[in-house]
């Protein structure tokens, strides 16, 4: 059942105020993009409901189910949303995709839709390779240090974005989500002093022009001389910094979405060709990214860059001449892009079985590692272990490979820093397109960093019996050794049997797991997902959701925010696990 919105009336400005910032107050972690950060980890680093502490009681629980009115394209149904805290006054909010160009947004504490935008947009018949619609979840603009805000501000001063700090990194400038309007400035559109493709591209580069304007679209936002001028909304007595989400509709457009009213804040710019299916986007600096493959909508294997700040809009693109590209980009700390090319025929110039280092502005190739049998199946990591920055990839043979990100494979391009044994056994597979890390830090100093693993079918022979016997699936949770400089990897534990492990995600030291529920065949049946709660240290089970999920989950569904674990099923169904708190127990569904 749907929960009505919450409303508060007839009280003062001052006492609204004292209630907005007691609500907005309570912060929590957010979830800006997909797989958590730019260094794609699935890691929030701290929550201040979720932890080891508060999962070893009862009371996590499932605290809402919501029914979207997505139409499932194949497998897929609702995306991975992004999360902000307080975006309207109150509100702690998320920003859902739906497959089938719809996109929502859910308040997080109640699962009620605040607002929902449908894009008309005509859709091809979806095949296996090439389901069509949305593809991939939102995003929101992410630190390349790895590091959210996790307790909204209030009013003026550098707590006024609320969800984010309105100062950017060293040199960068202020960024896009809170930059100030002149005063006095002129609202209108600067003069497009720089046409189509001003910003070049290294081998296979390619610019896209941008669309002409749409009849009723808002203007695009410049004021000549300055920085972008501030995309806010005005909430009676208050005027705040909104924020936005950026998400990709079928037709290869980007929106930049208003959190509080889901309203294009930007004329819709031209990005990817219409029908492809693109991985999760990721917006870094000035930068938007995401990549094609399988030729859907005669997209070619490749990575795709818009600049966010130029009037224009241009987009770049680097194309492999080879293998595809495995799920998602990641981002060293130094602003370094990463991926990972699968298996392909290979043309002049072109890559497969490799990880690319490229240029993030130009996508100019910087380096790569590459190795005949290195079929790599998921996107790259990245690990900060000691000084040193560490990429790492599982292969379709089960084994994960660590390559230093400021050398990918040495001198001969082919050498990585470890190649571990394969985790896999007889006819098992890498279960999902992605690793998860995290770091454990003690008290006491040091720590240990754990690689976890989800594998479809049983684990290699010495992976241990943490929860029992493996038949259709688990999670392996690997610890990172080091001794004398030498990386390697060792057993910790392994999960319950789980179903389609999706990537799990880490909150606070506790490993969400999730059982997709997928079949691993054409001809197989699916089942209703299921999510585990353990301890990251130790692999001890807090928790499962049990039977309250009636659905195979979506994949790349599973998300956290605002204290709370999110998955959205196939057939539209948006689950919310948590603990009470005071809104949602006055607030009852």
């Amino acid at each position: 059942m749907r929960a009505q919105p919450f409303v508060i009336a007839g009280v003062t400005a001052v006492v609204a105020g004292s209630l907005a910032f007691a609500q907005v107050g309570r912060g929590g972690s957010q979830w800006l993009t997909a797989l958590g950060d730019a260094q794609r980890t699935s890691w929030v680093r701290t929550d201040d409901k979720i932890s080891v502490a508060a999962l070893s009681n009862p009371g996590f629980e499932l605290q809402w189910a919501s029914k979207l009115d997505n139409q499932p394209r194949g497998v897929h149904g609702p995306g991975a949303g992004v999360t902000a805290s307080g975006v309207t006054i109150f509100i702690p909010m998320s920003v859902v995709t739906g497959s089938s160009n719809t996109v929502y947004g859910i308040d997080n504490d109640l699962g009620y839709i605040v607002w929902q935008r449908r894009f008309n947009v005509a859709l091809p018949a979806p095949t296996a390779n090439c389901p069509g619609g949305i593809s991939a979840g939102a995003t929101r603009l992410v630190k390349l240090d790895g590091t959210i805000s996790t307790f909204p501000g209030f009013g003026g001063g550098r707590g006024a974005v609320g969800y984010r700090s309105v100062l950017g990194e060293p040199g960068q400038g202020v960024p896009l989500e809170a930059r100030p309007r002149a005063p006095g400035g002129d609202p209108s559109p600067a003069p497009n002093s720089a046409g189509p493709g001003a910003r070049g591209g290294g081998r296979g580069a390619a610019t896209v022009p941008p669309p002409a304007p749409a009849r009723g679209a808002p203007p695009a936002e410049r004021i000549p001389g300055t920085p972008r001028r501030e995309e806010s909304e005005s909430f009676g007595f208050l005027s705040r910094p909104s924020g936005v989400g950026y998400v990709i509709t079928s037709d290869g457009l980007l929106h930049v979405l208003g959190l509080p009213s889901g309203k294009d804040m930007q004329r819709p710019a031209r990005f990817l060709p219409a029908n492809a299916r693109w991985s999760s986007p990721i917006a870094v600096d000035t930068f938007l990214y995401a990549t094609t493959r399988a030729g859907c909508g005669g997209a070619p294997h490749a990575i795709w860059a818009i600049d966010l700040d130029s009037q224009t809009k241009p987009v770049v693109s680097w194309k492999t001449n080879g293998g595809p590209v495995v799920g998602a980009v990641a981002f060293a700390p130094d602003g370094t892009l990463f991926a990972a090319i699968g298996a392909g025929q290979v043309a002049a110039n072109g890559r497969s079985n490799a990880i690319v280092a490229l240029d993030p502005k130009t996508l100019r190739l910087k380096d790569w590692f590459t190795q005949p049998a290195a079929e790599f199946v998921t996107g790259p990591t990245i690990v900060r272990h000691g000084e040193k920055d560490v990429v790492a990839a599982a292969t379709r043979d089960g084994r994960v490979l660590l390559l230093d990100t400021k050398s990918l494979g040495g001198a001969d391009h082919a050498t990585p820093l470890y190649a571990s044994k394969t985790w896999l056994g007889s006819g098992a597979t890498i279960s999902a397109d992605a690793l998860a890390t995290w770091r454990q830090q003690p008290a006491s100093g040091g720590g240990t960093t754990w690689i976890l693993l989800p594998v479809a079918g049983a684990p290699a022979a010495g992976a241990p019996s943490t929860n029992g016997a493996i038949q259709e699936g688990a999670v392996i949770a690997l610890k990172l050794a080091d001794a004398g400089g030498a990386l390697s990897m060792e057993p910790g534990w392994v999960s319950h049997n789980l179903s389609a492990p999706a990537t799990p995600i880490t909150v606070n030291g506790v490993v969400f797991a999730l059982a997709n529920g997928l079949p691993t065949a054409a001809s197989g049946r699916a089942t209703p997902a299921v999510l585990h709660a353990y301890d990251g240290a130790t692999g001890r089970r807090f928790w499962s959701s049990d039977s309250a999920m009636t659905a195979a989950a979506s994949p790349g569904s599973l998300w956290s925010g605002t204290g709370q674990v999110y998955v959205g099923a196939h057939d539209g169904t948006l689950y919310s696990f948590g603990f009470d708190d005071e809104r949602r127990a006055t607030n009852p569904q």
